[in-house]
């Protein structure tokens, strides 16, 4: 009885312990679980949809709030960023602050995202360009095809929620 209570203490520990950064919450009123990247997001009461983003932008183009997109990409080197469903229809970009956290990099495709930071207007130079085209697993043909820097709206991102990412997603370094 003894060694089968020691067990059970033993196992409860070994389950305690997490290495990934990341955390799961369900939310009170439907069965999304959302899994919590990076900084907590503290006011998941008021986010701003793609097409609305715009209007938090002050006259220096940039603008901090929550915001809320569908994922249309992610990292698949690290996790690093990750490209949402913009206001026209387009992508756009969702950069991690400082790299300090990363988002799975695959089976996030089509999942809902809150995020916590700042939208700014930014150019992507060429050069930065296709780096990112080379993370995304996109064949030569389409790296060599960026000839020009593109201005854009962008995102700096110090919190991510996403909606029901599906358990063991692939995160870096898997």
């Amino acid at each position: 009885m003894k060694n089968a209570f020691l067990l059970l203490l033993v196992l409860a520990c070994l389950s305690s312990c997490n290495s990934d950064s990341s955390e799961q919450t369900a939310s009170k009123d439907d069965t999304t679980v959302w899994t919590s990247y990076g900084e907590p997001i503290a006011d998941l009461s008021t986010p701003v949809s793609a097409s609305e983003v715009v209007t938090l932008m002050d006259a220096g183009g940039s603008g901090q709030g929550l915001f809320d997109a569908e994922i249309v990409q992610s990292c698949m080197t690290m996790g690093c960023w990750m490209s949402v469903k913009g206001p026209q229809g387009d992508t756009v970009m969702v950069f991690m602050k400082d790299h300090a956290f990363f988002v799975p990099k695959d089976s996030v495709q089509g999942k809902r995202a809150l995020f916590s930071g700042e939208a700014y207007y930014d150019t992507l130079s060429v050069e930065f360009q296709k780096h990112l085209l080379e993370d995304a697993g996109a064949d030569q043909a389409a790296i060599d095809a960026v000839s020009e820097p593109v201005f854009e709206l962008a995102f700096e991102a110090s919190g991510v929620q996403i909606a029901d990412v599906p358990e063991g997603a692939p995160m870096a370094g898997e």
